[in-house]
């Protein structure tokens, strides 16, 4: 499904249209780092959380000083992913279809963001709306999905380098799920394809533009910033599993963790592996669609060790800091 050469658009939706589809659908922030945690007691030190409630959205995070969250500043506009790279340098993308990134992060100061507009090998500017704003393990560029979610139609994966305001496009050629690209390696990402009820996994060479299948079966994925491990779901209600990711991409069945829903909570909407993947955290959903955080530590053979207060939430997209 090759790309189409149209007017460049960025139709503007309103936070019921796309923020219900990124914070409503909940899936994983998959870049992220442990910040140097080095037991249980410190699980929420580096967690961020972009909460969605009546009111709209608002990111937190916590460091070592205590449970309390910091509220960090946000881009004018509807935010409706936030990603973090290296050196606290954040991605945003907002329900306009575009994004930002953000000076290094220093809780408790106020954050500045700034427009990217990039443009292509021709001079052509990027088409969008993009989504899922997603820092390669190096941190020089961050990939998006680009097109349209709601249907999963002719949406193209791009590569954004925001130094240079410049971006490279992969075609997709099939069906995408709304979901966000989850590095493997420096290299290569992966894309939840196929359909919500049938996913499957598309593995993409971000040097090369090649294609090639992975396991199939993941709805959700978020792996470690070193891509040593890997979180999935297969679907609503069904556990978190955690993995080896060279053993989930040779699809032989083991795991290292599997963490179903448990009291109140139904299901997973999202989750974030740390740096090295011995951090774990959940959002979880209720009957009545409240959202509530979790922290699982594989020092603490993946036991809950935390749930961070984030107050009458409704979504949350969650990650961890570089």
């Amino acid at each position: 499904m090759p790309a189409t050469n149209r007017p460049d658009k960025r139709p503007s939706r309103s936070w019921h249209a796309r923020g219900a589809l990124l914070l409503g659908l909940c899936v994983s922030l998959v870049v992220g780092c442990s910040n140097g945690a080095s037991s249980a007691e410190s699980a929420p030190n580096g967690l961020l959380a972009l909460v969605a409630d009546a009111d709209g959205t608002t990111l937190v995070g916590w460091d070592d000083s205590g449970d309390e969250p910091t509220t960090i500043t946000l881009p004018k506009g509807e935010t409706t992913w936030v990603a973090p790279g290296l050196a606290g340098v954040l991605a945003a993308t907002l329900a306009d279809g575009t994004t930002q990134t953000s000076d290094p992060l220093h809780l408790g100061k106020k954050l500045k963001w700034r427009a990217v507009k990039p443009v292509g090998p021709t001079g052509d500017p990027e088409r969008g709306p993009d989504t899922f704003a997603t820092w390669e393990p190096e941190g020089g560029r961050y990939a998006t999905l680009s097109g349209d979610l709601t249907s999963g139609e002719d949406v193209r994966v791009v590569l954004i380098d925001p130094s240079v305001s410049t971006f490279f496009e992969i075609p997709l050629g099939q069906s995408v799920v709304a979901a966000p690209p989850a590095w493997i390696d420096k290299d290569r990402f992966v894309v939840v394809t196929g359909d919500a009820a049938e996913p499957t996994a598309t593995i993409v060479d971000a040097q090369t533009g090649e294609l090639s299948d992975g396991p199939p079966g993941a709805r959700l994925i978020a792996t470690s910033a070193d891509g040593r491990r890997i979180a999935t779901m297969a679907g609503q209600g069904a556990p978190v599993v955690v993995r080896d990711t060279t053993a989930w991409l040779g699809d032989d069945g083991s795991s290292i963790a599997s963490i179903a829903p448990a009291g109140e909570a139904t299901t997973a909407i999202g989750f974030a592996l740390d740096g090295t993947g011995q951090r774990l955290v959940i959002a979880w959903a209720d009957r009545k669609g409240a959202v509530t955080l979790a922290i699982h530590d594989g020092r603490a053979d993946w036991r809950r060790v935390a749930q961070p207060e984030i107050g009458p939430a409704k979504g949350a997209v969650v990650a961890w800091l570089r």
